[in-house]
């Protein structure tokens, strides 16, 4: 039976989880005949380490890209969550109290930065793209103006468990973190109203709104949840240097929106998913992880990571332009 063109590209569309996987298998491959520590189940657990931050944070940036809407000031919310943590955590380690304070700072501040980005995108009407653009800078500038410019150096033991501690001695805090963190927000994007209006909202905003969506308040709902899982990653970043940096996390933004439009998310909305998003995290944290191992120079890594970023998005535009024919 001959398909016409509109189930061919349906079909094709189906696909974006499919050629991800393929993706990921080849990546493997090649870096597996290019070093035999490579293929190890301590490699692959040190890859999820890694691939947790970035992962914790593209989960609710998924929700973020699938409205329609894009947040560029993830690294600087990062660096600024990750000042108030290391700032606030006492150095005794029996203040359970006072490490926990430190610790919900840093959510809160991520969620903070979160709602500054939604008020100006909802309520001032400044595009998405442009006010955290802004506000990139103006979060970086306040974590520089915190700590003087100068690095907090985390010494109570407990902090470090989220970001360096093992489950029964094997598998990374973090990775566990990141487990839960993409189930909720697959349950969150499959099965509550909030997230299928996010959906909806992102297919088209006029006809969710005409529909009854209150689509300024969701939008800004989800910048105030992406700030909050921001903070966490931010939570998690100092636990696992041991140490809040201002000048950290640069450019970890492009890192997450690179996977999360590797994961077949569309930048123009309406489109994306938690599991998608999760194998573009580990497909890029493989990559990196691989390279390292090659020694291939820390420039070099930087254009790879700059290509795959050019790459998704480019396939992103030509498939919005295929499934637009009619």
């Amino acid at each position: 039976m001959k398909l016409k063109n509109n189930d061919f590209f349906k079909n094709f569309k189906s696909l974006d989880f499919l050629s991800i996987l393929i993706a990921y298998i080849i990546v493997i491959a090649v870096f597996s005949t290019s070093s035999p520590h490579f293929l190890t189940i301590r490699n692959f657990l040190n890859i999820g380490q890694y691939a947790a931050i970035i992962g914790t944070a593209a989960t609710s940036m998924t929700l973020v890209i699938v409205s329609g809407n894009i947040d560029i000031s993830l690294g600087s919310i990062v660096a600024l969550s990750g000042m108030f943590v290391g700032a606030f955590t006492p150095a005794d380690p029996s203040n359970i109290g006072g490490l926990l304070f430190a610790m919900l700072m840093g959510v809160v501040v991520g969620a903070v930065c979160g709602a500054v980005n939604g008020f100006f995108v909802t309520k001032v009407k400044v595009n998405a793209f442009i006010t955290t653009m802004a506000t990139m800078n103006i979060f970086r500038g306040i974590a520089y103006i915190f700590s003087s410019g100068k690095s907090i150096t985390v010494t109570n033991p407990g902090l470090g468990v989220i970001g360096r501690g093992r489950l029964f001695g094997v598998f990374p805090n973090t990775l566990i973190v990141l487990a839960i963190a993409v189930v909720i927000f697959w349950i969150i994007a499959k099965y509550t109203v909030f997230g299928r209006r996010m959906y909806i909202i992102g297919g088209n905003s006029t006809a969710a709104y005409l529909s009854g969506i209150k689509v300024d308040h969701s939008i800004w709902i989800i910048f105030i949840i992406n700030g909050a899982m921001t903070g966490l990653a931010g939570l998690m970043t100092c636990s696992q240097l041991g140490a809040a940096l201002p000048q950290g996390s640069v450019g970890l933004e492009f890192q997450v929106i690179s996977a999360i439009i590797l994961g077949g998310a569309s930048m123009s909305g309406g489109k994306g998913s938690m599991i998608g998003s999760l194998f573009g995290v580990l497909l890029l944290a493989t990559l990196n992880n691989g390279m390292v191992m090659m020694e291939i120079p820390a420039y070099w890594q930087l254009v790879v990571m700059g290509a795959v970023l050019i790459l998704a998005v480019s396939i992103d535009v030509l498939k919005t332009r295929k499934f637009s024919l009619k």
